[in-house]
């Protein structure tokens, strides 16, 4: 489940950093790129100057207009809406020592499942698993 994890993560940091980078280019202004994807201009200021605020959703869309893959984005949205039913069945040491490693708690995971996950989360998330596998 965790190597699983990892590796999605990885490769959704990798599309990010890409998304990310086509952003900078991109020649839209903030209110043409807010309807592009459907959030408002200012939200687009405000998550141009502090890039961690996308969310998954969000990166997902971007790629999507940037003409990148988002399968990366689908792939770690299905791991991470899988993961707190498939923590609840660990038992109790288990868990929590899983939840250690992600920096998360599992009713975070849900919370952040229903709410949609901000990116600052999921690069935490994934710098405390490289960490860990070095």
């Amino acid at each position: 489940m965790i190597d699983y994890l990892r590796t999605t993560l990885h490769s959704f940091v990798n599309n990010y950093q890409a998304v990310m980078w086509r952003l900078r280019e991109c020649p839209l202004n903030d209110e043409q790129l807010g309807i592009s994807i459907g959030l408002s201009g200012n939200a687009i200021r405000n998550r141009r100057a502090k890039p961690d605020l996308w969310k998954l959703s969000d990166v997902e869309r971007l790629a999507s207009l940037f003409a990148l893959p988002s399968t990366a984005s689908i792939q770690l949205s299905q791991v991470l809406d899988d993961m707190p039913s498939r923590m609840k069945t660990l038992p109790a040491d288990e868990r929590r020592r899983i939840e250690r490693m992600l920096l998360l708690k599992t009713s975070q995971l849900e919370s952040y499942n229903k709410n949609d996950w901000p990116v600052r989360y999921l690069l935490r998330m994934h710098r405390s698993l490289l960490t860990i596998s070095r």
